[in-house]
C-alpha cells in the first residue's frame, strides 16, 4: 500500500542525519492555534464561536496536544470563558495554557486544565529593567513549584532559548530540570537552522534527559525544516499553528509539519489529514486570511498540473498509462487533497482532453485543440490569477458549437 514515507526521496536516506537519526517512537503536534499563537499575528482577534469550532475540528483531526489559552500575562475575561468551555467538550486532544504569572496558574487550574507551558525568558542579552540571571532562575522556580503544588503538568518554555548563552542556558536546565517535566525549545525570533537545532538538541540532551519540545517561528522560512531536524534527533513534540499563523512571520505550520514529519521521517503522527485541511480552510475564512494557492499542503493549486503544454501532455501521457501519481510532488488524497489538471489562461488541448474525457465528455485532440483556443479567449478577460473550476470549464463546453457538433 502507497502511503506518506514511501514517497521520501531515497537520498534523503543516504545522508548521514538519517542514518544517525533517533526517531522518538511517538511523536505529537502541540498546535497553538488557539494559545494566541495566531491572534499574536498582526490584527487579529478570535470570537468565542470561532475559537470552540476551531478546537472541536482539531480534535476531529487527532492533534495530540492543543493549547487553549494564552494571551500571557493578561488573558481577557472571553480568553477564560473560551477555555472553559473547551474543556468543559472533554476533548481527546490534551489541553493546556500558556503561563508567564502565578495568577495565570491559578486561573488554568480552575478552569480545570492540568498542563501547562511556563514561559520565561532566558536570553541574557534582552533582561531589562534590573533584571539578572539570579532573579530569572528565582523567578521560574517559584513559577514551576506553584503549578506542581497544584498538581499540574509542566512544560518549561525558555524563550529565545536559541539566542541564549550556552553557559547560562546549561545553568537553567541543570537548576530547574529536577523541577519540571519537559523543556521548550524557543526559537522565538526564528534563527535556526536544521544544522543548528541538531546541535542544539544534542547539547541540551547532554544536560538532561527530560523530553524536548520546539518551538519554531519561521523568519527564514527554516520552521517546518527545522520541525524535521529535531525530529530526527529525538525530539517528540513540536509546536505549530493551522495556516502557520502568529507573530511577526508565524509558526510552522501544523499541516505541513505533519506531512514532512510523516514523508522525511516516515512516522506515522495518526493525524487525519482531511481534518487538517478542513481546519486550515476553517481558519482561513475566520480570520479573513487567504491561503496561497500555492501553499504545500492546504493551498488550491498545491496539486494542480500547471497548464503549460509540455507538462500536462506529459502528465496525460502518464494517466493514460496509469501511472498519474508517478508525476505528482505528492500523492495528494493522502494529504486529503485532490489532483487538478488545472485550467488556466494558458489552456492547451491536453488541458481539454483530461478534464472533459475524465468527465465522461469525450472529445478527440482536433477538437480539443480548437476549443482550447476558445477557452484561452474566454479566460484572458479574466483579471490576475484565474484557475477555471471543472465544472465551469463543461458548462462553457455545453454552451459551445463543439458540444453541439458532437454526438453525446
Amino acid at each position: 500500500m502507497t502511503d506518506l514515507k514511501s514517497l521520501d526521496s531515497y537520498y534523503n536516506k543516504q545522508a548521514n542525519q538519517y542514518k544517525n537519526s533517533r526517531i522518538p517512537d511517538k511523536i505529537e503536534i502541540y498546535d497553538l492555534t488557539l494559545e494566541a499563537d495566531c491572534e499574536e499575528m498582526a490584527g487579529l482577534r478570535l470570537k468565542h464561536s470561532d475559537r470552540i469550532n476551531i478546537a472541536k475540528t482539531l480534535d476531529q483531526a487527532g492533534v495530540h496536544r492543543m493549547a487553549i489559552i494564552g494571551n500571557s500575562p493578561t488573558p481577557t475575561l472571553g480568553d477564560i470563558k473560551s477555555a472553559e468551555k473547551i474543556v468543559e467538550l472533554g476533548l481527546k486532544t490534551r489541553t493546556s495554557g500558556f503561563v508567564k504569572t502565578k495568577e495565570e496558574i491559578t486561573i488554568c487550574h480552575k478552569i480545570g486544565i492540568k498542563d501547562l507551558a511556563i514561559l520565561v525568558g532566558v536570553n541574557e542579552s534582552t533582561f531589562t529593567n534590573g533584571l539578572s540571571k539570579s532573579n530569572v532562575l528565582d523567578v521560574s522556580k517559584d513559577l514551576i513549584d506553584h503549578a506542581k503544588n497544584l498538581g499540574l503538568h509542566v512544560t518549561f518554555m525558555g524563550m529565545d532559548t536559541t539566542r541564549a548563552s550556552p553557559k547560562f542556558l546549561k545553568q537553567v536546565i541543570n537548576e530547574l530540570a529536577p523541577l519540571f517535566d519537559e523543556f521548550a525549545i524557543g526559537d522565538s525570533l526564528g534563527r535556526m537552522t536544521p544544522y543548528g537545532i541538531q546541535y542544539l538538541v544534542n547539547l541540551i540532551a547532554s544536560w538532561t534527559s527530560k523530553p524536548l519540545q520546539l518551538h519554531p517561528h519561521n523568519t527564514t522560512s527554516m520552521a517546518t525544516a527545522n520541525c524535521l531536524s529535531a525530529v530526527l534527533n529525538g525530539v517528540p513534540t513540536i509546536h505549530s499553528s493551522i495556516n502557520g499563523l502568529g507573530e511577526f512571520s508565524g509558526l510552522a505550520a501544523t499541516e505541513e509539519c505533519v506531512a514532512a514529519i510523516e514523508v522525511h521521517a516516515g512516522a506515522s503522527l495518526g493525524i487525519d489529514f482531511n481534518k487538517l485541511q478542513e481546519a486550515s480552510k476553517m481558519v482561513s475564512a475566520i480570520t479573513g486570511i487567504p491561503v496561497p494557492p500555492g501553499k504545500p499542503i492546504t493551498g488550491k493549486a498545491a496539486y494542480a498540473v500547471p497548464e503549460t503544454e509540455e507538462t500536462q501532455q506529459f502528465m496525460y501521457n502518464l494517466h493514460l498509462e496509469g501511472r498519474f501519481n508517478d508525476g505528482m510532488p505528492l500523492i495528494p488524497h493522502l494529504v486529503g487533497s485532490e489532483k487538478i489538471f488545472s485550467i488556466g489562461k494558458k489552456c492547451n488541448p491536453y488541458t481539454i482532453l483530461f478534464n472533459l474525457n475524465e468527465n465522461g465528455y469525450k472529445i478527440e485532440f482536433e477538437t480539443a485543440a480548437k476549443f482550447a483556443t476558445e477557452v484561452r479567449r474566454h479566460l484572458s478577460r479574466k483579471k490576475k490569477h484565474y484557475l477555471m473550476e471543472v465544472a465551469e470549464l463543461i458548462e462553457f463546453y455545453k454552451n459551445s458549437p463543439y458540444y453541439k457538433n458532437h454526438s453525446h
